[in-house]
């Protein structure tokens, strides 16, 4: 092996993933998911849009407050 792939190798062996930033995804991701359930009903008819943009805004607030990026 190479030098230069030996040490890539060695640092991906190394790399530990930074929790703060792994729990920053899941936030977005949960606040995607919301957006498109709630888009989902709403398409559906199942809430009208003003409610549909209410709801959306309140619940990612929600995640945002309870998980907060400091």
């Amino acid at each position: 092996m190479s030098l230069i792939k030996s040490y890539l190798h060695e640092q991906m062996n190394t790399f530990t993933p930074d929790p703060r930033l792994e729990m920053l995804m899941q936030r977005e991701q949960l606040m995607e998911d919301i957006i498109s359930i709630i888009t989902d009903y709403s398409d559906s008819g199942h809430i009208c849009e003003e409610s549909s943009d209410i709801l959306q805004e309140v619940l990612c607030d929600a995640v945002c407050k309870n998980f907060p990026a400091q």
